[in-house]
């Protein structure tokens, strides 16, 4: 892929970092300014920024500049009062209205920087008001934005003739949860749970079944018993890009325990220790306002760099490779 970006300059500032293994990308660099095209909530700002700079995102976590399973962070100003900062998030295929890894990531970076004290913030995101607390050193937590649960014991049979049942639940992301899948949740069986996650997607799709206002079900979480008794379960998340979470997937949590109190599962205050594929672990809690169930998850991420990327302007893939279209995608 080849052309201009007239917004893209030559080089550009960003920390990287992992939060139990998977990446984020901060853009701390100043001439960020410039793609805020839009106003209003930060809602409003991404979707402008989607319309007028997408070629940005696939340029900054694409290939060849990006790895798999990133996340783009770009700080804007928040509409709300109550919040510090507002951020975009996105990937390489899109972008999203919520991100826990990439929270968790932003403010490590951000008390990396020296932008930030230990304490607690606002940060106003697409899918809303969410509290971030940077507990010092690679500690972090948000206070997600409620988390609920739509559908309870959906019916899906998959065009490989297997069946499963499961919920489909938000906390900023939307996601179908199940542990009638059939797979062992391990690290040897990743390519078995991805093949899973894509055919759970097919079936959902097939079926009609969307979030508010016809959102795409795009990440699916297959639990499992914990490799380590001392917590409470295991997860294995189908991101949006094909990709799966290397990290217990903080909105999957987030909307996971939701379920579980619910369910009468997991009572107020209670922590639940969530272990990934990978066997790195959250800990969230829920608590109840006015009706609604608010979690909170809490885990660790470590800066892996501080860079400037270059765009050179010969470059056939200043702007990222072609998208491609990972196996098993949804037609």
């Amino acid at each position: 892929m080849s052309g201009a970006c007239p917004a893209l300059p030559a080089r550009l500032r960003v920390v990287d970092s992992h939060t139990l293994g998977e990446p984020t990308r901060v853009v701390v660099d100043p001439v960020a300014t410039a793609w805020l095209t839009g106003s209003g909530s930060v809602h409003q700002q991404r979707d402008a920024f989607g319309r007028d700079h997408d070629a940005i995102r696939r340029a900054l976590v694409a290939d060849p500049r990006g790895v798999d399973a990133m996340v783009g962070v770009i700080l804007v100003p928040p509409a709300d009062p109550r919040c510090r900062f507002g951020a975009i998030y996105f990937n390489r295929v899109g972008f999203l209205d919520m991100c826990g890894h990439a929270t968790i990531g932003l403010a490590v970076t951000l008390g990396h920087l020296g932008w930030i004290t230990p304490g607690r913030f606002g940060l106003e995101t697409p899918a809303g008001v969410v509290a971030v607390t940077w507990h010092g050193a690679d500690s972090a937590s948000f206070e997600n934005v409620p988390a609920r649960r739509t559908a309870r014991g959906v019916h899906l049979r998959c065009d490989d003739g297997r069946e499963v049942r499961g919920d489909i639940a938000t906390s900023g992301l939307w996601f179908f949860i199940t542990s009638d899948h059939g797979e062992t949740v391990e690290p040897a069986a990743i390519p078995r749970l991805a093949a899973r996650g894509w055919a759970i997607r097919r079936a959902l799709a097939a079926a009609g079944h969307t979030g508010d206002a016809g959102a795409v079900i795009d990440h699916v979480v297959l639990l499992g018993p914990p490799a380590d008794p001392g917590n409470d379960g295991r997860n294995f998340v189908l991101c949006p890009d094909g990709a799966f979470d290397r990290s217990p997937c903080g909105t999957g949590t987030s909307a996971l325990v939701g379920c579980l109190h619910e369910d009468g599962r997991l009572a107020e205050g209670v922590t639940w220790r969530q272990e990934s594929i990978l066997g790195g672990v959250y800990e969230a809690a829920v608590r109840r306002e006015a009706g609604a169930i608010v979690p909170t998850v809490r885990g660790r991420a470590w800066i892996t760099g501080e860079s400037l990327l270059s765009f050179a302007g010969d470059d056939p893939y200043r702007l990222g490779l072609p998208p491609l279209s990972p196996q098993g995608t949804v037609p």
